[in-house]
């Protein structure tokens, strides 16, 4: 039994210009294991799962997933393991554009899945009500109305904050805060501060998130760089502190990540 992979392009332009193309897969109940390894990387994944919902792999501990939930991963590669046929619709939000859209706090959402009727109460049922009686490309239009329906209130503080937050993932590597602050305009507490309204992290969670990320291309591109190159080109001691740094983040070695056939994780824009 095969897995159907679908990925869908938002049409409108504003939201093209915030948000990565929406994805799908769709697998039958002989399905027993989900290609690809999933990477923590700072964003926030809203996934609606119209069949039965998957499990959620972290460290080798199994949890249940809902049926529309939100989930962020701050350390810990996923997997997802089938429970019957499902047909999975997801996109994935940068934190500043997530809590716009949810309109609350999203501190809870970082390692854990949290039912979307929880944050936004019983219009999350409807929603995925509307998104199962339809096609991929129905169910991806119908997110993309909803979507452009909470970010009625995005505006030029909320840019902002999402340019701020991706000059942190992918423009800095070992700096201090202090250093980071002075750079960006901001007192290291105002930084601080603004990491932690607007995405539930703070700067060094995200600037890790960064590194990480950057050392997954690094270690999966065509040209397999180093170890000991890797750990100089994203600031790290040596390659020890990058390894233990990896292995901290992301649950395994950057050897067993590069012997994983398929692994998803957030490119640099």
């Amino acid at each position: 039994m095969s897995v159907a992979f679908m990925q869908y392009e938002f049409r409108a332009p504003a939201l093209r210009a915030l948000v990565r193309p929406a994805w799908g897969q769709a697998y039958g109940d002989g399905v027993n294991q989900l290609p690809g390894l999933i990477a923590p990387d700072a964003h926030l994944e809203f996934v609606f799962q119209t069949g039965a919902p998957c499990a959620l792999s972290t460290a080798g501990q199994e949890r249940a997933s809902p049926p529309a939930m939100v989930f962020g991963l701050r350390h810990g590669a996923l997997r997802l393991a089938p429970r019957g046929a499902n047909r999975m619709i997801a996109f994935r939000l940068p934190p500043v554009l997530a809590a716009v859209v949810l309109g609350v706090g999203i501190s809870a959402c970082w390692d854990e899945p949290v039912p979307l009727a929880d944050l936004i109460g019983p219009a999350a049922d409807d929603l995925l009500d509307e998104i199962s009686a339809g096609s991929f490309d129905q169910a991806c239009s119908t997110l993309e109305a909803w979507l452009l329906g909470r970010l009625q209130g995005w505006d030029a503080d909320h840019a902002r904050q999402m340019w701020l937050q991706r000059a942190l993932l992918w423009r800095w590597t070992d700096q201090p805060v202090s250093a980071l602050a002075d750079e960006l305009g901001f007192t290291s507490r105002t930084l601080r501060r603004h990491c932690e309204r607007h995405a539930g992290l703070s700067p060094k969670q995200i600037v890790m998130s960064g590194r990480i990320l950057r050392s997954c291309d690094l270690l999966l591109g065509p040209r397999k760089a180093p170890l000991a190159e890797i750990a100089g080109v994203l600031g790290f001691t040596d390659q020890s502190a990058f390894t233990s740094a990896f292995r901290r983040y992301m649950g395994m070695t950057p050897a067993q990540l590069r012997r994983e056939p398929l692994v998803h994780y957030e490119r640099s824009p």
